[in-house]
């Protein structure tokens, strides 16, 4: 009771404390709710007149991509995609974004559309897109692809083959929306183009421009004969100017960072460590019976025993194949920044490629998959087509589209299908249909044709790369820390470096940018930039094997370029300007009437200029003088004219010499040219659609 007690006469209190934690849960819950609101509005890449696009559907399309230029890579270039490419793929996913968003907008407001009747004919119509029917031998080969890749039902196949048809039927769908917004774009396009079509006044007035051929005398006073001092450019007359011409003046954020930059090299004691690693395994090297094994461990060049043409092989490793009988060994050498050594692993003659064809199973299946391949196997071996058995049954769907032909296969790339695929194209005379089994499937094989035999050796390659140790790494790492532990500021950071042997960096970059100066993947240190305030020093970025320190020295912000700013240009432009017009009243005041008196009189020669038109682009000597050409190309001949003023000074000039086309406009002729300043102008057309959308680039954030 005592307790209860105590308990009511502290009710004001535990009411207070009750409502306390009820307010603080509320808050927490509301600040929770408030902190995932925040981060959902700054989730955008970009906004184009208001429309986002997040963070996630930005790497979505990244990776989609991506993944298109691996595959690339691989297929047309042998190779992986090179290091900091994505940067350039982030970069072009997201011009692209932006220019369908702005498609889709002018289209939207326009009423232009795709219809499903106009989509489904370029899919799988009469029009398919190129990039479809590139990809299909023929329509009929398109519908069964889909009709497989569409299914609802997907029980008959086993497991691994359903991934692989749920992986074409994304990569349909990708391609069916791409096409959708390429035709959307193309449509639109068309309509711009169509409003710029030439009529007859047009190709007239175009023609009549190159009608006229004139040749001219002419005398300049230049701009540089008048003293500053002689006119006067006042405060107002700068404002008005700048005010005039803003537009000029926009300019993209950028920021100018100083950098130091160390190349990651080998040290003196690393080309000695790998020299002596790679003499310690050679006589292991020389006897040992398992050369792939050994050489999986122990080289940077991956051994192949394919058997390569003698005549094909470097200088280096020819001259050692011709002297040299089977397990002989070279000498250890230097070359490339590696240690090398060579072992002959044998000499044989063979044909140099072979042109192969096949059909090929995967390497597990059911009893009905061994069925059908007996059962096909048996076909050929009677004198079955093999093209089309190929086309109909091959998983191997690059190949089965062409008959199954591999075409010309070097024994380099022979290797990777295993020895008995190699040694039965290479080693035999054999031209029947052999079943082979390989590391990617059960393949029924025919060589159709091979070349003549050369000579070939298969040459083992012990090569080791010299690379930074970790103590070199370290100790360059050091050095750099070390310096900009003492040289932090602005003042000391370039001050100080040749005094350490170290070489001070100065480049301006954008929010676009990827590369900087000798850096060709330097997209961290840009967002970097961006992201750090003035002054500011870096942390020690390791770049294309260099380490690099930065200081972001100014920063410039999106907008206008200040009236301050541009004031040297533009004083200078309206000084050429009054000067152009005080010469020009000077001349007209002396009444010049023949070329030779107002070239004497402006202290100047008379020059010649010949085949003038009014599309001229600039006159010889004197480059783009517009003013002085237009005015000449109308001039009546024999009398004195000016004075214009031009770009390099005031021209007086007499026209000696007219020649007019009097042939009818050939209007075809004239429509092509007239076409081709109109592409050339639509080359520019997304960057005035760009110009006119309100665009938010938050790249920099995140990528």
């Amino acid at each position: 009771m005592a307790i209860l007690q105590k308990i009511r006469n502290k009710a004001g209190l535990l009411v207070v404390v009750i409502g306390v934690a009820l307010l603080a849960f509320i808050i927490g819950d509301f600040l929770n709710s408030a902190q995932a609101f925040f981060r959902m509005s700054q989730d955008k890449v970009v906004v184009v007149n208001g429309e986002k696009v997040t963070t996630q559907e930005f790497s979505e399309l990244v990776s989609r991509r991506t993944e298109e230029m691996q595959n690339m890579f691989r297929q047309q270039y042998g190779m992986a995609m090179p290091e900091g490419y994505s940067d350039r793929i982030n970069k072009s996913v997201f011009d692209q974004i932006v220019e369908e968003m702005l498609i889709k907008d002018a289209t939207e407001d326009l009423g232009i559309a795709v219809s499903p009747e106009e989509l489904n004919d370029m899919l799988y119509g009469d029009h398919i897109a190129p990039q479809i029917a590139q990809q299909f031998g023929s329509k009929a080969e398109l519908l069964n692809f889909l009709q497989v890749i569409l299914s609802d039902d997907l029980s008959q196949y086993p497991e691994n083959v359903v991934e692989q048809i749920l992986n074409y039927r994304t990569s349909w769908n990708n391609m069916k929306n791409d096409i959708q917004k390429q035709r959307l774009a193309e449509k639109y396009l068309n309509l711009v183009v169509k409003t710029m079509v030439p009529n007859k006044y047009d190709l007239q007035a175009s023609y009549d421009n190159t009608r006229r051929t004139v040749e001219f005398n002419y005398a300049m006073q230049p701009y540089t004969s008048v003293s500053n001092d002689d006119v006067t450019v006042s405060a107002e007359e700068l404002k008005a100017a700048y005010n005039k011409n803003k537009e000029t003046y926009k300019q993209n954020a950028n920021r100018t960072i100083k950098y130091i930059a160390v190349d990651i090299v080998p040290s003196e004691a690393d080309y000695k460590a790998t020299e002596d690693k790679i003499d310690g395994l050679k006589s292991t090297f020389a006897t040992t019976k398992d050369m792939s094994g050994f050489l999986t461990f122990n080289t940077d060049v991956p051994y192949s025993e394919a058997y390569v043409a003698i005549s094909s092989m470097d200088d280096e490793m020819k001259n050692f194949v011709q002297k040299s009988k089977t397990d002989d060994v070279s000498e250890i050498f230097f070359e490339d920044e590696s240690y090398k050594v060579y072992r002959l692993m044998g000499k044989r003659n063979a044909p140099d490629s072979v042109k192969v064809r096949h059909i090929m199973f995967p390497l597990q299946g059911d009893a009905a998959l061994t069925a059908r391949i007996d059962s096909i196997y048996n076909v050929l071996k009677k004198g079955g087509d093999f093209a089309t058995l190929a086309a109909e049954y091959s998983y191997e769907q690059n190949s089965g589209k062409n008959g199954g032909d591999m075409g010309w296969v070097a024994e380099t790339d022979a290797v990777e299908f295993g020895k008995e695929f190699t040694d039965h194209c290479f080693l035999t005379n054999n031209k029947s249909v052999v079943r082979i089994e390989s590391p990617y499937g059960i393949h029924l094989v025919q060589v159709t044709d091979r070349k003549a035999p050369v000579a070939k050796a298969n040459v083992a390659q012990m090569v080791m790369n010299v690379r930074p140790s970790s103590e070199t790494y370290s100790n360059l790492y050091n050095k750099i820390s070390s310096y900009i532990a003492t040289n932090n500021q602005i003042d000391n950071f370039e001050a100080n470096a040749t005094a350490e042997g170290l070489m001070v960096n100065t480049a301006t970059v954008g929010k676009d940018d990827i590369n900087f100066g000798t850096i060709n993947d330097g997209r961290s240190i840009v967002k970097w930039a961006f992201n750090a305030k003035p002054a500011t020093l870096s942390e020690i970025f390791n770049v294309e094997n260099r380490f690099l320190v930065a200081m972001v020295t100014n920063a410039v912000e999106e907008g206008y370029m200040s009236q301050a700013s541009v004031e040297p240009f533009l004083r200078q432009q309206l000084l050429t300007e009054k000067k152009g017009e005080k010469m020009s009243a000077d001349l007209k005041a002396k009444n010049y009437t023949n070329i030779d008196a107002a070239a004497q009189g402006m202290g100047g020669k008379v020059e010649e200029a010949k085949f003038v038109t009014f599309n001229t682009a600039s006159i010889a000597g004197l480059g783009n003088e517009s003013a002085l050409i237009g005015a000449a190309s109308v001039a009546e001949k024999g009398k004195l004219q000016g004075p214009v003023a031009g770009n390099r000074g005031v021209y007086m000039f007499t026209v000696t010499n007219q020649t007019n086309n009097t042939q009818p406009m050939d209007t075809k002729a004239e429509t092509e040219k007239y076409n081709q300043k109109v592409y050339a102008m639509m080359n520019q057309f997304m960057s005035v659609l760009k110009d006119n959308a309100d665009i938010e680039d938050n790249r920099i954030k995140f990528y």
